[in-house]
Parts: C-alpha cells; sequence; structure tokens
C-alpha cells in the first residue's frame, strides 16, 4: 500500500511500478505477496537513477532477505544499492525531519510487526495563545520558547494479524487513519481465520466501539471471496458507526 504524502509504502507485493518512486518501504513480513518484489523494486530504483531505498523489516528477517536480494544479483551478474534497516517494537525510527514511525508486534505465522507513523509537530503553549503575532516574535527574540512538540499518529497499517494487537496495544487505535487486514469474510471461515492468524471481519465488528479512527481502511481479502462478495459481506456486516468513515481497498 503506497502513501505517496508521506514518501512510503507498506509491504512490495510484487514490486509495482507506482511504488517505484517511494523512497521509503515499511515491511511487516517476508510473506511472498507482501516481500517478492523487494528484489524488483530495489534494481527499478536503480534504473531510474533514484537514491537507494530505505527497506525497514523485522530484525529476525534481515540477514534471509540480504541472502535473497545477494542470489538476485549473482543472477543478475550486477550489484545493487539499498539499505536493510532492522525494526525492534517500541523503537523510534525517523523517516525524515518530523515523521516517524514505532513498530509494534503483531501475531502471524512467521515473525512479523506493524508500523504506526507520526508527525511531529509544534503547538503553542497555553499561556501564549491569544498573542498577536508581533509579540510572540519578541518573545522568541528573547530566546523564550513558545511551543511544545506534539506527536500526531497519522497512519496505523497492522498487516497481516490476528485482531490481538488492537488489544495489547491500544495506542495504535489513535491513528487518523487505520488500515486492517480483513482476509476472512463468512461466518463459516472464523475457524479458518484463527488457525491461519488472519483477521475476520467479525473480529472488527466487536470492537466497533474502539474504533475510533476518522477512517477505517480494509485490504487484504481472499482471493475465495470476489469483488462483489466483498462489498455486500462488509456492507451488510458492519453497524452503522463504521460504514461511513469505512473503505474498501482491494
Amino acid at each position: 500500500m503506497a502513501v505517496r504524502e508521506l514518501n512510503l509504502c507498506f509491504d512490495i507485493g510484487k514490486g509495482p511500478r507506482y511504488a517505484a518512486g517511494l523512497d521509503n518501504v515499511l515491511l511487516t513480513h517476508a510473506h511472498q505477496d507482501h516481500a517478492v518484489g523487494i528484489a524488483l523494486h530495489i534494481a527499478t530504483r536503480q534504473l531510474l537513477d533514484a537514491t537507494p531505498p530505505q527497506i525497514y523489516l523485522p530484525a529476525q528477517i534481515v540477514d534471509d532477505v540480504r541472502n535473497l536480494i545477494s542470489a538476485w544479483e549473482r543472477l543478475e551478474r550486477r550489484r545493487t544499492r539499498y539499505s536493510l534497516i532492522p525494526v525492534v517494537a517500541g523503537t523510534r525510527y525517523d523517516l525524515r525531519k518530523g515523521l516517524f514511525f514505532k513498530a509494534f508486534p503483531t501475531e502471524h505465522t512467521i515473525p512479523s510487526i506493524g508500523y504506526q507513523v507520526f508527525e511531529e509537530r509544534r503547538k503553542l503553549k497555553p499561556d501564549y495563545v491569544g498573542l498577536e503575532g508581533p509579540a510572540i516574535v519578541d518573545l522568541k527574540k528573547q530566546g523564550i520558547e513558545v511551543t511544545f512538540p506534539i506527536e500526531l499518529p497519522v497512519i496505523t497499517f497492522v498487516g497481516d494479524s490476528t485482531i490481538a494487537p488492537l488489544d495489547r496495544f491500544p495506542e495504535i487505535l489513535t491513528s487518523e487513519i487505520l488500515v486492517l487486514e480483513c482476509t476472512f469474510l463468512a461466518p463459516e471461515d472464523r475457524a479458518m481465520a484463527k488457525k491461519k492468524r488472519h483477521t475476520h471481519l467479525l473480529d472488527i465488528v466487536e470492537r466497533a466501539d474502539r474504533l475510533t479512527c476518522d477512517t477505517l481502511v480494509l485490504t487484504h481479502f481472499s482471493t475465495r471471496y470476489t469483488r462483489e462478495d466483498v462489498h455486500r459481506e462488509v456492507m451488510a456486516v458492519l453497524p452503522e458507526s463504521l460504514k461511513g468513515k469505512t473503505r474498501i481497498f482491494l
């Protein structure tokens, strides 16, 4: 999923061309439908003479991913430029000035993490609210700090996982945009969701009152469902409190 405004994409899939212009890849895990395009993404950026991509990924899989990329380099008889940055849950990683993320552990069948991205801004201290511009400028000239930093959670991308991270880390629910996988929809598929460590639509519905984000994005639907199935099932089951702010990403 590409977020051009933030110059990043969550996972890389088959290495789509539209992602080549993005400097940062935040990889949740190494299943092929999420990561198989990593070598192509690196090679495409090199072909375009773009800066080497910054690829953030679970610390446990860095060596294996590097070996995978090296294998492609040997096959193609060329060297590529990239950075693999191991991510540890709870640590802050700066993407650029005023933009950073923290990762959190998720529950899937292989090592996996989710990401919460923040914008860092400054807000006027309460003591100075209401002052005219020139007065604020004078205070700054005197070396008085008139603002304080605030962290705004912009988007959370959980990736492939059970619903457990929402229960374990309620802070990820504070993001303006929350992206959740919703692999399984039919009631009879709930056992399969648990077995495969994916999220079921009913898991989301049961937590509707806690989903206070401005926008809820549902994605990663099983291929057993057609587009029509997805839209019909989701809209039939979601409560009214979620329907207006839910977007389906197929």
